[in-house]
């Protein structure tokens, strides 16, 4: 397994300070990655029904529950810990909970995308997941992949980690779920990311500013998608994505 200590710079969330510290990119991934965020609900939401109860862990602005919405007919609830981003989800009429102890509830569904990585004890907020679950509830989970890629902007935004495939299976077993499927997102984007941890996130070359974004979604993502499709999702991607039942 990968080594997953984090460089000592990061600009970590915790209990004792919740801001996060990737916002500026929240927005430009809402305004220019539609056709990939459209994707990502599709496959998060792959086994949800219409008459489903649904949170989204750790939803920033509402980019991915707004689509959520659209395209499954059901509004998810959110939980976001961090202060002004909740505000948003507030302001775009989400129903939202500022940490996991204070829902009272539990859901038939629970997606999260690019967050835990962000949680140093990501095993541990996998059994309160568990717990918030219905019996035979579904989890369904996207991280960035693999550590070999770790660049600057992971450690930007506050990333303990990028996971490895049997890393992210072992920790939803020891967290009681079973797995419906496992696969790597957008092969191409391994390589870009690769990109990213040589030349700098803040370089107009790499995937990072608007232009490129644009760029990516409206030509390379889709292109990625279609290898995907070919068998490359069963070797590498810039992202991993998990769905998971809860076991008693």
């Amino acid at each position: 397994m990968a080594n997953n200590t984090p460089p000592l710079s990061l600009n970590l969330q915790n209990d004792d300070n919740t801001d996060y510290a990737g916002t500026d990119e929240l927005w430009a991934n809402e305004k220019f990655l539609k056709k990939y965020n459209s994707d990502i609900v599709s496959k998060l939401s792959k086994y949800s029904k219409a008459e489903f109860e649904v949170l989204e862990f750790g939803a920033g602005i509402g980019t991915l529950a707004q689509l959520w919405h659209s395209i499954t007919m059901v509004k998810p609830e959110c939980l976001e810990i961090d202060n002004n981003l909740r505000k948003v989800l507030i302001d775009r009429k989400f129903n939202c909970y500022e940490n996991i102890d204070s829902i009272h509830k539990t859901f038939d569904v629970i997606y999260t995308s690019n967050v835990l990585e962000h949680i140093e004890d990501d095993v541990d907020i996998l059994k309160k997941l568990h717990s918030k679950l219905k019996s035979d509830g579904v989890i369904a989970i996207y991280v960035p992949a693999f550590m070999s890629i770790y660049s600057e902007l992971d450690s930007a935004v506050g990333h303990y980690r990028r996971y490895e495939k049997a890393e992210l299976i072992n920790k939803l077993h020891l967290a009681n779920f079973k797995i419906i499927d496992c696969y790597f997102v957008d092969s191409i984007g391994f390589f870009a990311w690769l990109s990213v941890k040589f030349l700098g996130y803040k370089s107009d070359k790499n995937p990072g500013n608007g232009k490129s974004l644009e760029i990516y979604d409206k030509y390379i993502y889709p292109l990625s998608k279609w290898l995907d499709t070919l068998g490359l999702r069963f070797l590498f991607g810039k992202n991993l994505l998990v769905i998971a039942n809860r076991v008693s």
